[in-house]
């Protein structure tokens, strides 16, 4: 069974919880740790890594609470790292294995439509939409090497 970001789920109430709110950029980061879990099935709190590419303010940087909550990976523990970026995407790591995740077009399309002016009601529905979105429409998943896509 895939665990994804429903309005129901335990793993998306403790997201809004920690974060205060409900929006696309923190159930985009919830959907790739849940991804990334699944692919590299760590066994142990440090097993895995993250390195995030994205823009160091919201909404963009809502993501990054989303990736603490649902991969482990956190900033006080050293295993979650942020570059500065123009387009989000998130580089896991579970020793010699790697995986790259970015938003889709059609995720960057939603995406695209959140600002900090944005309402909440409209930011509470587009974070519903990628949380009820198929993964493959949600996310390219690329495994391999240890270059990021090219921007």
């Amino acid at each position: 069974m895939k665990r994804t970001a429903h309005p129901k789920s335990s793993l998306l109430g403790s997201a809004i919880r920690f974060h205060g709110h409900l929006g696309p950029y923190l159930v985009l980061g919830l959907r790739m740790g849940v991804v990334a879990k699944r692919i590299l099935q760590p066994r142990r709190r440090h097993d895995l890594s993250v390195t995030i590419w994205t823009k160091q303010s919201p909404p963009e940087s809502c993501m990054l609470d989303g990736i603490q909550i649902s991969s482990g990976c956190t900033l006080g523990k050293g295993n979650l790292r942020v570059r500065k970026a123009s387009q989000v995407q998130a580089r896991f790591r579970k020793g010699s294995r790697v995986i790259f995740m970015k938003p889709t077009k059609a995720t960057g399309k939603v995406l695209l439509r959140i600002s900090r002016r944005t309402p909440e009601n409209e930011v509470k529905k587009l974070g519903l939409s990628l949380g009820s979105m198929p993964e493959r429409d949600l996310l390219i998943v690329r495994h391999g090497t240890h270059t990021r896509f090219s921007t």
